[in-house]
């Protein structure tokens, strides 16, 4: 991770930390569902989430170009199971930041 990825991830963090976190809604996953696969609940990401560092980012050779801003990119097991956690910070509708899980699932 450089620098800036390290202060980014700090940044998503204390936003998590003051409940300023929100997972996207997408139409091709039901992050729900994709958790129950993992075996855990939405406050239980949160918190695995609060523990990534730099040993689980993962390098994006292709990252996505139509969201804006940097997204960062994780693996880590949990229950056995190898996970994928993309996460991003953007602007909610007062205009405040907060950290937005674009991916919580199995790595496929």
């Amino acid at each position: 991770m450089t620098n800036d990825e390290i202060k980014l991830l700090s940044r998503m963090k204390k936003l998590v930390k003051k409940n300023k976190k929100r997972f996207a809604i997408r139409k091709d996953r039901d992050y729900i569902k994709s958790l129950f696969e993992l075996g855990i609940t939405e406050e239980e990401a949160w918190n695995y989430v609060l523990k990534l560092n730099a040993y689980f980012y993962y390098r994006d050779y292709k990252p996505d170009y139509l969201t804006n801003g940097k997204a960062l990119i994780f693996k880590m097991k949990i229950n056995d199971i190898q996970a994928y956690i993309k996460l991003k910070i953007e602007q909610n509708n007062n205009k405040e930041e907060e950290t937005v899980c674009l991916s919580f699932h199995k790595d496929e």
